[in-house]
């Protein structure tokens, strides 16, 4: 697979979930074994958006970087991020069910293959 196309796959992937989280908040959150209050969907809403950001960056990398192996490291630690707090949150009970086991998942499999194409570059 092409960096390119990797990087346009897991960014429609982070824009996917980011509208999710934005405006199916309370399905999207309860989806993680998580109740919710005002506050809960006004914060799962906000980080809706940071995943819509992150979604468009990720889909744009290739046109705007020049240093695809550099890009690739940058991808792999924000992935490496979600994979921590999603453990952390497994291993202690503040997120369950299907919903972060997926995303913990897609997430280790988007590292695996950037580092593969890493690795090409």
């Amino acid at each position: 697979m092409k960096p390119n196309l990797l990087f346009r796959i897991d960014g429609i992937i982070l824009l996917v979930n980011g509208i999710m989280a934005a405006f199916l908040t309370e399905l999207f959150l309860e989806g993680a074994g998580m109740s919710l209050n005002a506050d809960g969907i006004t914060t799962g809403q906000a980080f809706g958006a940071a995943l819509i950001t992150t979604g468009i960056t990720v889909f744009r990398i290739p046109s705007f970087v020049g240093k695809m192996k550099e890009a690739i490291t940058t991808v792999i630690l924000g992935h490496l991020t979600f994979v921590i707090l999603l453990g952390v949150h497994l291993i202690n009970g503040q997120a369950e069910g299907p919903t972060p086991v997926i995303n913990l998942v897609l997430n280790l499999i988007f590292i695996t293959l950037y580092l593969i194409e890493r690795k090409k570059v």
